[in-house]
Parts: C-alpha cells; structure tokens; sequence
C-alpha cells in the first residue's frame, strides 16, 4: 500500500512539474481592476503589451472595474493559482483589507510579483487662491477649516489628507465628488479649497496657470520638471507624510514558485526595456523609482496597512 502511494505521489509530483515547465500553454489574463482611459489602464495595458513580447503566450489585459477595485481582486481571487491570472493592484486595495470592505483580503489571498510605478501627489489650489504658501495654508488651517476636495470618503485621497492633517494639525474637511473631473472642476471654480493630484494629471493645470501647486506629498523636491523645481515637499517643511500612489501585479496565493520567479523575472525585463523606460518617461512616472522585487512590495503593504490603519480609526472608519 505505501508502495503504491509512493508511486502515485511521485506521479503526481511529475505531473505538476511538466505543467509547470511548460507554462504558459495558453494566454494569461491580466485583470485591471478599474475602467477604461484611466491611468491604471494605460498603465496596464502597456505592460501587458511589452510582457507579451517576452513570453511564448500573450498576455490579455481585461477591465474589471466597480468597488474602488475590489470587483476585479475578487475575479481574480475566484480563479485557479496557476499563474493563468495576474491582478493588477494599488494602494486602495491595502485600503480595503483595512476596512474589511471584500469578502477577499489582498494580503491574505494574494502573493507579490512586483511593483512597477511609484506616483507622487503634489497638493494644490487654484490660482486666485489666498493661500500663497504651504506654510501659509497651515497656519490658517490650525484656526480655520480648509476643504478638500476628494473622490471618495476613505479611499486614497482622504487617508492621504488625514495623515497630513495630523501631522500639521489642520482641520480639513472632505468633499467627495464623483470623480476627478469634478474634483478639478470644483477646485477651479472655488467650490473648495485644495486637491490633490498626481503629478502627470496635473502638470499641465500647473503650466496653464489655472492651478499652483503647494506642496510636493515626498521626501524631496521634484527638480527634473521646471514647473515643480521651486515646490517644497513634505519632509522638507519637516512633515513625515509620504503616503503616494502606486501599481504593481500580483497572483493568487498558492501559485506554483517557478510559475513567479518566471513572471517576476519577465515583468523585470520589461520594467528595464528601453521600451517601457520611454513609456515611464511619457506618462511622467519616472520621477521616483517605480520597481520593488516581490519582497520588498510585500513590506510596503505591510507598512501602509499600519499607517492607514491608523488614520481609519481616527476619522472613525474603522473602530
């Protein structure tokens, strides 16, 4: 009887290494867990385009969008852990495993390829603005409230303005609208007082002098665009907030080693292509260092999900 065990274990274990050594058979999914025309889909479907030319298979990318994300993680999820699905994930899915909003936990369902953009926010007014300074902002938030003009209550922007609250003691109060559009739209026509935004959305706001930006949300200046070279950043005014956007990729935990160390190692590939480089540099998301191996992905969830945390449970999201 263990005879014959031994042998069917063996079997088997044969069995998923030739599946494995032949992966992939067919084309890989690429889930974007947003709509279309947004930054996560141009982002995406790049990279799917340029990952494609590294492997024997193409690598599909598809939209699905709704739930700030959470519909396309809980797709994935639904999938087998063969390396056939690869999600693509941001901050607000850190977000949503601290507000247990989804039957599906990234951290817990979920294993890190890498992290491929890094996006700083600039905070910024309109033009006729009376706030000339960040400082100036400050120092008028400690005794008045400043509104914040945002997509939704406890999603990215919010947690990121919480964090900055805190740390220079402003009262800011959230104002969501239905989307970025508006949220330009408002600040524009004075509806409220600040947004924030990335760097790429807004650069050209900041050209056309219809927006000025206050301050870099970052460790250091940005000196490689004019329009930025004379904003400060957080740090630099002495405020530890460096909260930021991000995209990376993951897959379904479970998923066979030599399946990841395959796609970790294509998706680097692609990350230092001449190609994707040029694309980086287009869409302006070279300004700080886009790739983090696995590992280190992993720890930058872990340290957002304590800093997120923190902010839920003081602006009384979670208790």
């Amino acid at each position: 009887m263990k005879k014959w065990l031994s042998i069917v274990a063996l079997a088997l274990m044969a069995f998923v290494s030739n599946a494995t050594a032949a992966y992939p058979e067919r084309p890989i999914e690429l889930v974007i867990p947003f709509g279309e025309g947004g930054a996560s889909d141009i982002f995406a479907r790049k990279f799917a385009e340029l990952l494609s030319t590294k492997l024997p298979q193409p690598v599909q990318a598809i939209n699905k969008k709704g739930g700030g994300g959470l519909i396309g993680m809980v797709h994935a999820a639904q999938q087998r852990n063969n390396g056939y699905t690869i999600l693509e994930i941001t901050p607000s899915h850190v977000i949503a495993d601290v507000l247990g909003t989804a039957p599906v936990k990234l951290m817990r369902d979920f294993e890190p390829l890498a992290r491929i953009q890094s996006d700083m926010y600039i905070l910024g007014v309109q033009k006729n603005s009376k706030f000339k300074s960040f400082e100036e902002m400050v120092a008028y938030g400690r005794q008045h409230e400043i509104t914040f003009a945002g997509i939704s209550p406890g999603g990215l922007d919010d947690m990121t303005l919480a964090a900055l609250a805190d740390a220079t003691n402003m009262k800011i109060k959230f104002i969501p609208y239905k989307s970025g559009s508006e949220v330009k739209a408002a600040v524009l026509g004075g509806e409220v007082d600040i947004y924030l935004d990335k760097v790429i959305s807004a650069v050209n706001y900041i050209k056309d002098g219809s927006v000025r930006p206050m301050v870099v949300i970052s460790d250091k200046r940005i000196d490689t665009i004019d329009v930025f070279k004379n904003v400060p950043s957080t740090v630099e005014l002495g405020y530890n907030v460096t909260i930021g956007s991000w995209r990376g990729f993951v897959v379904k935990k479970g998923t066979p080693k030599e399946v990841k160390e395959l796609l970790i190692a294509k998706m680097k590939e692609v990350y230092d292509s001449k190609e994707y480089q040029a694309f980086a540099a287009q869409t302006l998301t070279n300004i700080a260092p886009g790739y983090l191996d696995a590992e280190g992905f992993k720890k930058q969830w872990e340290a957002e999900y304590q800093i997120f945390d923190s902010i839920a449970k003081r602006i009384g999201l979670k208790k």
